[in-house]
């Protein structure tokens, strides 16, 4: 191999050896590293050298630990660098990962990582975390992400990043408000049709109700506009019946949907319009509007049957789309399961010693991450992911949603970080072209978001919400006390209870009448 002026390889190996003493200092271990860093390999064995055919690479481990020389690593590493570009662009010529080859209209590349160690640990709430490999994995990911989305909506052609992982699964955005779903909620649910509260409402909780674009356009196209005013449940259900009898899945894939068992009937759907019923009838809408925390809001919508947290917390976000729910983007997140084990994957056993020792610790990690990720990007040599003309930084809600897809990411990436799932299961086949801009909700816009207005007792509440269903049958008890055997809405009758008369006169007044009015029939 011939060298291209400036240093030469053996002034390099000559380096080497003067800055390793007490590391081992020897000729063979000095030409094995300096080769490595110049892109080259060499058989120790026999001691010739010869071109290895991959992309450059630096071993941070390596360097740190033979060139302790601040003086080396200013004066030498440029023209280490450029000997290995000019020493390789022949033989690496028809690598397209080569930066000198690449044609200048792919406007792409990985940045490569700065020269800095990996911080051994940090503190949150008094609970040091000592970091894996999927801590600085978790921000690459995030910036890589969000430059594909960019990518796509520029016009480029595939494959958008280099990423091998990337480019074969399916992967949601950095910004949850960018991913499909969501601008479907934007466009078509919340910004067409009646501004009126309670019509957004009902569109909304609907729609979440399957989180199924195809779902909505049915309903759409057999009953017509979707409104509260109008709504029937026969005919909903009817429509909603015959696609299952053919076949058509009504709800999403992405996640779980769990109905409610309402006395009524068994089927999913029926119950998820009963909950759709029991919320509008409870003004779900006034409820949002007139909150103070958006915890408020999550306490009141989880007491409902059936409302699990990642559900309950995934129909607020499409809620805050709107200008039901209006809150600053910081003030409330809750990490569903695939968050939670991705915070597991980024600290292992000291994120369980956190979860022990501090109520909501995970929650207070997702907040130290929102609040020092601009300095992690940095530290990588990565450009922090920004949202809009604003160039809004990720909220919490986009770092809950960023660690789940980390989590599945690191099965393939970091596949000795266990966890339940070992594979992904959805590839990434995209169907068409982005548009050059997504849209951001107007209800962002509102002056009530400008301000933070985190609840300060951060504990959450969960009280199962109790409705009655029928009353089944009476008794009097000991005492000569009438009681009322009681099947509440979304529970099995195997949960039903003996109530005294006095409460349910308080409670349910309408039960009981129509309780007296069936038994006067029997």
């Amino acid at each position: 191999m011939v060298e291209q002026g400036g240093m030469g390889s053996e002034d390099v190996v000559g380096l080497a050896e003067k800055f390793c003493g007490g590391y081992h200092s020897t000729r063979r271990r000095s030409q094995s590293i300096m080769a490595s860093l110049a892109g080259r390999k060499v058989n120790t064995t026999v001691g010739k050298t010869f071109v290895q055919k991959t992309r450059l690479s630096y071993p941070l481990g390596a360097f740190e630990l033979i060139f302790r020389s601040r003086v080396f690593f200013s004066k030498y590493m440029p023209v280490l660098r450029t000997n290995a570009s000019s020493d390789d662009s022949s033989s690496l010529s028809s690598s397209p990962s080569t930066s000198s080859t690449r044609s200048p209209s792919i406007p792409y590349d990985i940045t490569r990582p700065r020269l800095h160690k990996r911080k051994r640990s940090f503190v949150v709430c008094g609970v040091t975390l000592i970091p894996t490999v999927a801590f600085d994995t978790f921000w690459r990911f995030a910036a890589e992400r969000h430059a594909v989305d960019e990518r796509r909506r520029a016009g480029y052609p595939r494959p958008w990043t280099e990423d091998t992982i990337l480019q074969k699964y399916h992967f949601c955005n950095t910004f949850r408000v960018l991913d499909k779903l969501s601008q479907y909620i934007i466009t078509e649910v919340i910004e067409k049709g009646s501004q009126e509260p309670f019509e957004v409402a009902f569109r909304v909780v609907l729609f979440n109700l399957f989180t199924k674009i195809e779902t909505w356009e049915m309903l759409q196209e057999q009953v017509g506009p979707l409104k509260w005013e109008t709504y029937s449940r026969s005919q909903y259900s009817a429509v909603l019946r015959e696609a299952k009898n053919c076949g058509t899945t009504l709800y999403t894939g992405a996640f779980q949907k769990p109905a409610p068992k309402f006395d009524v009937s068994k089927e999913g759907y029926i119950n998820h319009l009963i909950l759709l019923e029991v919320l509008m009838d409870n003004k779900i809408h006034e409820i949002c509007q007139h909150a103070w925390h958006m915890a408020d809001v999550f306490e009141w919508l989880i007491s409902f049957p059936s409302m699990g947290e990642f559900a309950t917390y995934q129909l607020m976000l499409n809620l805050s789309y709107s200008k039901l729910l209006n809150f600053h983007r910081n003030d409330f997140v809750i990490p569903g399961p695939g968050a939670s084990s991705g915070l597991g994957k980024m600290f292992g056993r000291s994120l369980h010693t956190g979860n022990v020792l501090v109520r909501g610790f995970e929650v207070e990690v997702i907040r130290w991450l929102a609040e020092n990720q601009t300095y992690y990007f940095e530290r990588l040599g990565l450009t922090p992911p920004r949202l809009g003309p604003k160039e809004l930084l990720m909220d919490v809600a986009d770092i809950e949603h960023t660690l789940c897809e980390l989590d599945k990411y690191a099965r393939l990436a970091h596949s000795n970080l266990k966890g339940r799932r070992s594979e992904i299961r959805r590839g990434f086949e995209p169907k068409s072209q982005l548009p050059a801009e997504a849209v951001l909700p107007a209800a962002w816009r509102h002056k009530a978001r400008i301000i933070p207005r985190v609840r300060e007792d951060k504990r959450i509440i969960v009280e199962k919400r109790y409705t009655v269903s029928r009353i089944k049958t009476h008794r009097i008890d000991a005492q000569g006390n009438k009681e009322y055997f009681v099947l509440w809405s979304g529970y099995p009758e195997s949960d039903a209870t003996w109530e005294p008369e006095l409460t349910l006169n308080d409670d349910a007044p309408g039960a009981i009448v129509d309780y007296w009015a069936n038994y006067a029939t029997q």
